[in-house]
């Protein structure tokens, strides 16, 4: 197990990741460490805090962001044609 952490350590030195934490955040603080993609090696930027792509690590895989709820204004509703 020893000669495969080595392994990758030097495959991430190589390629220049090296410099990257891998803890993982406090709850409410999102890291590099935490994004879906750092965690599967699917990264190639090198920054000092998470990205406009970050998403979740989750044991669901990649999970798309929640959406905000449509809501129609007072007059709009009025407005609206009927379902068929």
């Amino acid at each position: 197990m020893i000669e495969l952490e080595d392994r990758e350590e030097q495959f991430l030195r190589a390629v220049g990741l090296s410099q990257r934490e891998r803890r993982r955040g406090r709850k409410g603080k999102p890291t590099c460490a935490d994004c879906f993609f750092h965690c599967h090696q699917l990264c190639a930027l090198d920054l000092p805090a998470p990205c406009s792509t970050f998403r979740p690590d989750s044991p669901q895989g990649l999970v798309p962001p929640r959406q905000p709820a449509l809501l129609l204004r007072k007059g709009e509703a009025e407005r609206a044609p009927a379902p068929a």
